[in-house]
Formats: C-alpha cells, structure tokens, sequence
C-alpha cells in the first residue's frame, strides 16, 4: 500500500482498513513494515455526503458546509490584493467662514488617483440632502467630462469634486460631509464643508404674542427689523392672505431718498373681527438684495433675503367655557360624581345675572337625555358677574344601567349676540366597577 495516495472508499471501508492496520500481527510480512516506523494510528477520514476521503499522508480536520461569504455592501469594495490604490484630496475639510442664511455656497475639491493601481470610485454621497456634488475627470487636454462611477482611473488621473452647500433654514454652524466610495484601502474618503451662518436681518422681537383676546378686542405690537449689513434696504411683505382681523404696517426709520433704510418698524394690528380660536401666523418679510449664488426659479425670479416673524393669539368669543367637554369616565350604578365648567365673558357691556341650564340629547335627531333625573346642577356666578361656574353633578344612575350614556349641557347665557352654549358630556356605568379612592 502507498501511504502518499488518497484512496476513496465507501466510509464503513475505510474505517475496517484503519482498524486493520492498527491491529496487525508485527511477524507477517505487513506487519513487520509497519513495526520499523512509528506506532501507526488511524488515518483521517474526512466525510463528504456518502463518499469518505482517506489521507494517510496528513492529518485533515472533518469540516462542516464551506462558510458563506460575507456580503459587503455596494459601497465597500473589497481592499485589493497587492500595490494598492489611493484617492488623494487636497484639503478633506473647506470653511467658508461666515456666511448669511440662504446662501448657496459652493467649493471644488481636487482629488487624484495616487496609488500603484488603478482607482474604481464607486459612489459620493452626501450625508444630507442640503450638499450637491458633481464629479468630473481632468482629461490630458484640459476639458474635464462627468465621471462615470465603477470606470477605471489609472494612477495620476487628476479629478474635481463640485459640492454646495445650502444654507437656507440654517443658523450658527452648518456643515455638511460627502462620504467619496472607492476602492482605496481607506474605502471611504470623506470631505466636508462648514460655515458660520448669521440671519441678514436683527428682529426684536423675534416673535410677536397677543395672548388672550376677545372678538371684540383691538391689539397691536410692534418689532423693528435691522440690517445686519452696511447700507440701507427695502423691505416688503410676502403676498400671501392674513388672517381675519389682522393689519401689519411697515415703516421705514430715517429712510433714505429711495426710500431705503437700515432699520425698519413693523406694527401688527389684531382685532376687532379676529376669528375665534387658536391663531397662529408667520410673517414673512423680504428685502430687495438677492441671496449670493441663489439660482432663479421658473418665472426667471431671483431670492431674496428674508425673515420670519411668528404671531400667536387666543381669541376668545364674547362668552368662551372651559372645558371644552365633560367627561365622567367609568361608574357604577348608584355612583355620585361631579364635574364642573366655567363661563368667561369678555364683552365690556354684558355681566351674567340670569344663567339658566338645561339637559338634552347627544343630537338634534336624539333630543331626549332619559337620565335627566339623575343629575343636578348648581350655579355660580363670581362676585363681578364677569364668570360663572356651573357644577353639574351625577347622583347616581339605577341599577338597571348598563351601557355608555351621552347628552348635552345647554346654557342659556342671557347674552344678546351669544344666548346659548352647548357642551356634550358623557361615561359610561358597568354594575360591579369598584368604587374610586376617596375624593375621586
């Protein structure tokens, strides 16, 4: 037998021949070979599905299915075998300094291929959307073409790397990364971009609140806008509706013949006729410079500098209640709970001194509330006559409740423009609920 050759055996085969050899007497002629060398030992088997592989020569190791190879992502290459490639850049970061909101600024990088083999760049991409790079290959005549991703670039081939940055919607320090993938040992290269953005105008105040207010109620507030810039500027209003009720004035401060000026007054007047609820209104102003290296839209207009003041009010109708809805949760039969709501008036002529209160159905189409009998309702009004607080209070539904109920408190106001309210309350009654903590 050559001991230098693999044999393949059926598996049960190469086990009994291992065995054999292990086991054979030192005088026969087989033995005695084997007894002048060391101590002989199994030879390795290594299984593959039904064939066993016999390697007498060395020790094999049994393994298991081959290891999948890891996926790489698109991205990353993976680093080459041998003289490596390399992508150089002149600076990886560029400062513009200071800069004023809006501003597009832009900055090309010049990179080269300066490696021992050819560089592949796979992708460069911004790590946000504000950043724009363009990629370009310097041909030996001077023009420069658009590089195409995954092309071959030979050792000194020379690039450019146009990126912009936006700095519209941004303040203090904005930066910004372009992560360059590529075939060099680094994988990733990246560049940056940083500025110090200041907004063109000084507001002060920044932001303009009303508060509360009637219907009824006339305001007004005042801010001043400052050039931060030497030199005067007009300014002007963004053409968009203003809210009900709502004037602003601008007023140039020692305006110049054009009537220009470095500082400027606005005034916002709110009321009467503002629209009842929550309101909330940028203003947005612009001035006549254009914003450096913006681009023209599609009417061939270019931006200018601009700024947004916000306005914020709660308008109040001339009779407004708190809270909005009563609510009395879960209950059980026989359960006393009470819950309360407020009245303002905010008409200078008119005082509560009659508030009548009544129950009804959840709707119109269900004007009926069958639990009427089961609550009760207190008024009263503050020593001013100004507000009035209504406690309705549920005495307990009978035993025979089982279900969700829901009605409506009306309140008759006695107010000639506002006579009535209604507020929707509701809960819901299960016998067996556990009775709440005390003060519940």
């Amino acid at each position: 037998m050559n001991t230098s050759t693999l044999q393949l055996v059926p598996s049960a085969s190469a086990l009994c021949l291992a065995a054999l050899i292990c086991l054979s007497p030192s005088g026969s002629a087989f033995g005695s070979t084997l007894s002048s060398q060391a101590p002989a030992r199994p030879a390795p088997v290594v299984t593959t599905g039904e064939v066993a592989v016999v390697n007498a020569g060395q020790d094999v190791k049994p393994t298991q299915n081959p290891p999948r190879p890891e996926e790489k992502p698109v991205d990353s290459p993976t680093p080459v075998q041998g003289p490596a490639p390399r992508l150089e850049s002149g600076e990886l970061e560029h400062n513009f300094g200071r800069a004023i909101e809006g501003e597009k600024l832009t900055h090309v990088f010049k990179l080269k291929s300066a490696g021992q083999a050819d560089l592949i760049i796979n992708s460069a991409k911004p790590t946000c959307g504000c950043t724009v790079a363009k990629l370009e290959v310097l041909k030996a005549d001077g023009s420069r073409e658009v590089y195409k991703f995954g092309d071959l670039l030979p050792p000194g081939t020379e690039l450019s790397l146009e990126a912009q940055l936006d700095t519209k919607n941004k303040t203090s320090q904005a930066s910004s990364k372009i992560n360059v993938y590529c075939n060099d040992p680094r994988q990733i290269v990246t560049l940056g971009l940083n500025a110090m953005v200041d907004t063109y105008f000084a507001i002060t105040p920044n932001a303009i609140q009303f508060g509360d207010l009637s219907v009824a109620d006339t305001q007004e507030r005042t801010f001043e806008v400052a050039g931060k810039k030497a030199g005067g500027f007009a300014l002007s209003l963004e053409d968009k509706p203003k809210p009900d009720g709502m004037q602003i004035q601008l007023t140039p401060i020692e305006p110049d013949a054009a009537g220009k000026a470095n500082r400027w007054k606005v005034t916002v007047t709110l009321g009467p006729g503002a629209r009842e609820g929550n309101l909330g209104y940028p203003i947005n102003l612009r001035s006549d410079e254009t914003v450096a290296g913006a681009v023209a839209d599609a009417n061939g207009q270019l931006p200018t500098y601009g700024a947004t003041v916000m306005v914020t009010a709660r308008v109040q109708g001339l009779i407004s209640f708190e809270p909005q809805y009563l609510s009395y949760g879960l209950v059980r039969p026989g359960q006393i709970v009470g819950r309360s709501v407020t009245l303002k008036t905010f008409d200078p002529n008119f005082n509560f001194s009659d508030v009548k209160v009544r129950l009804s159905g959840p709707n119109d189409q269900k004007p009926e509330f069958p639990h009427a009998a089961s609550f009760s309702h207190v008024v009263k009004p503050a020593a001013d006559n100004k507000s009035v607080v209504i406690e309705l209070t549920l005495n307990g539904l009978p035993e025979t409740v089982d279900g969700s109920f829901q009605g409506r408190l009306i309140i008759e106001t006695g107010h000639p423009q506002k006579p009535e309210l209604q507020m929707l309350f509701s809960g819901v009654c299960r016998p067996g609920v556990k009775a709440p903590a005390a003060g519940g």
